[in-house]
């Protein structure tokens, strides 16, 4: 199943400013060994502050576990999609 999930922070919270965050948020979109949801696709948008990954998954346990290390860090919306014809 194929999910959306906007990231977004603030000003405080971002990346730009704390090292440690931008390397958790650049490891949080990366395909590895182990995982059980894949990266699909990832895009950002570093003036409003926001990450768009297209991730797959079959389970919402899966999904939640590989974003708790980073829950802290910002605001996740997840919601399903599909693939449409255009």
């Amino acid at each position: 199943m194929l999910f959306m999930v906007i990231h977004t922070h603030d000003y405080k919270t971002c990346g730009a400013h704390i090292p440690e965050v931008s390397g958790a948020l650049k490891e949080l979109t990366k395909n590895k060994d182990g995982n059980k949801i894949r990266i699909v696709a990832a895009y950002g948008n570093r003036l409003e502050h926001k990450l768009f990954i297209i991730i797959e998954a079959d389970r919402m346990e899966d999904i939640d576990a590989h974003f708790d290390p980073v829950l802290e860090i910002g605001n996740y919306d997840i919601t399903p999609i599909m693939e449409r014809d255009t």
